[in-house]
């Protein structure tokens, strides 16, 4: 598993499109499993922080027990201009406890109703990542472009 910053400089052009899609679109979509293996699917806010992939839960949701009980995650981005798009996965660390670290990351986050007790601090840590675009977008020749990324 790597951190952002790990993947990033093994990878700058894929972590580039994911810094870029999510400081256009706040918004992401974060799928976990639950207990019986069903999947489940929640829009969240992701931000890179000190190269980590960040995310403050809410202690009630069923996320939280999903990424406890099994850490897997897989995270897509909404599309951004041509449909690119970006997705991740790998396993999730609850870094509540890292107190300078969770100050900054709520800093960061610039929520305006703010982060309070309630809401528990994840690492998202990578090992796959794709990028896709489409090339020739709105023509009939346009086809989907992928590039990869796997942790060694």
């Amino acid at each position: 598993m790597r951190r952002f910053a790990e993947f990033a400089e093994e990878s700058p052009a894929i972590a580039g499109s994911a810094t870029r899609l999510l400081e256009k679109e706040e918004v992401a979509f974060l799928a976990t499993v639950s207990a019986s293996g069903r999947p489940r699917l929640h829009p969240f806010v992701p931000k890179i922080v000190d190269g980590r992939m960040v995310a403050f839960i809410m202690n009630s949701s069923p996320k939280i027990i999903d990424l406890e009980r099994r850490r897997q995650y897989a995270i897509h981005t909404l599309p951004g201009d041509e449909d690119e798009e970006f997705f991740m996965n790998g396993e999730a660390v609850n870094c509540d406890g890292e107190t300078a670290f969770r100050t900054r990351a709520a800093e960061a986050m610039g929520f305006a109703t703010g982060v309070d007790a309630h809401h528990v601090l994840f690492e998202f840590r990578l090992d796959r990542a794709l990028w896709g675009r489409w090339l020739d977008f709105g023509t009939k020749d346009h086809r989907p472009q992928y590039e990869r990324w796997r942790a060694s």
